[in-house]
């Protein structure tokens, strides 16, 4: 087979995406195995037929015609052997020819399918446009003002980071992912759901990290919620009785399930309880330091209050401001009526205003009279 030219091999290799060679060697080895099987299936077959079948009868006595006295083969196999012996050395023959008839004719084919079939004319080679090259461009190579500037250290330097920052998410979204499904496989085990099952080395991985205790301690805990029979059972006569019963059958299954929440997620119990401690203990701290002050605080503001109270007669507050004078508080609610009682009150004494401005005034005393008896209103208070 003579060598295809350069750029039509690797044309054809570019639009089938594998070489054009590949699907001709697979073709051969195809029929190879073919060969193959046709060729242990003559061998099986004529393996199964019995001596006698093939011509292989008892062997002749010696000195008999047609025996030859200087091979002592024939003297020593039996008919079997001989057969078997035979019938492998035809076997390898046959093997031998098949084989060369084969090459030789898919060697023909080869040069065919090549020369005729898996070519493209060189005439027809620039005119040809693969589908993934459609939209494509090439007539400009001068290099443009908008294209991106080549990569530098710096560039590879932060691409190189923002690879490894997105790494170490990925292992920590995998490691939350991993416990996330051994909880929720420990919590459809203690309820008895069936649910997508985790691998083993995974589930023992978070187990060896958190502390998990054993799963067969906390199968099916909470399956009872699912059993409505004694519910269901108990009659509509006696309902507090049957309540009752109920109640304290389940008692054990909620002491059991109280344990088994709190050993499902230790680390959030554990951590609520010492931050309540901390807290705590903060209060009394604080409470021991500022005591003494507190006390002395009150009891000054105490005796000022009582004495504010009791000699000087002011009112004071809740929060000790002075009340006289001021706003005393909400007072009682008025019903309806007596809000509609004061609005009417409230029109006769507007529309009393009214006559009173619409009415002419009286003619005014001289101004000298007006300041006396001003000046007297004053002296005397």
């Amino acid at each position: 087979m003579s060598a295809p030219d350069n750029a039509e091999y690797e044309l054809l290799t570019e639009h089938f995406s594998y070489p054009p060679v590949s699907l001709l060697d697979d073709i051969i080895n195809a029929v190879n195995v073919l060969a193959d099987r046709a060729l242990a299936a003559v061998e099986t077959a004529l393996t199964k037929l019995p001596a006698q079948n093939l011509g292989f009868g008892p062997s002749k006595k010696r000195g008999a015609p047609g025996a030859d006295p200087s091979d002592p083969s024939s003297q020593q196999q039996s008919p079997d052997e001989a057969a078997k012996r035979e019938i492998e050395h035809g076997t390898h023959q046959l093997e031998t020819l098949l084989n060369a008839s084969i090459d030789k004719n898919f060697d023909i084919f080869e040069l065919y399918v090549m020369r005729n079939i898996l070519t493209v004319k060189p005439a027809d080679q620039p005119y040809m446009q693969l589908a993934h090259y459609k939209g494509l461009d090439f007539t400009s190579s001068a290099p443009s003002s908008d294209a991106a500037p080549p990569p530098s250290v710096e560039s590879v330097t932060q691409l190189r980071r923002r690879l490894h920052a997105s790494q170490k998410l990925q292992v920590v979204l995998e490691t939350e992912r991993v416990r996330n499904d051994a909880l929720l496989a420990k919590l459809r085990a203690a309820l008895g759901v069936k649910g997508p099952v985790a691998a083993p080395s995974t589930v023992g991985a978070v187990k060896k990290e958190d502390g998990g205790e054993d799963d067969a301690s906390q199968t099916d805990v909470l399956g009872f919620l699912h059993d409505r029979g004694t519910l269901e059972e108990g009659g509509t006569e006696r309902p507090i009785t049957t309540t009752t019963e109920f109640t304290l059958a389940q008692l054990q299954t909620l002491r059991t399930l109280s344990s088994s929440l709190r050993s499902l997620l230790p680390d959030i119990v554990g951590r609520g309880a010492g931050e309540e401690e901390d807290e705590a203990a903060e209060r009394e701290d604080a409470d021991e330091e500022k005591s003494w002050r507190r006390e002395r605080a009150e009891y000054v503001e105490s005796a000022s209050r009582r004495y504010l109270e009791t000699v000087a007669g002011v009112e004071l507050g809740p929060a000790g401001e002075v009340r006289d004078g001021e706003w005393q508080g909400a007072g009682r609610g008025l019903a309806r009526d007596e809000v509609e009682g004061l609005e009417a009150v409230v029109a006769v004494l507007g529309a009393q205003q009214q006559q009173q401005q619409s009415q002419p005034e009286p003619e005014q005393v001289e101004d000298g009279g007006t300041g006396q008896d001003e000046d007297e209103v004053m002296a005397q208070s």
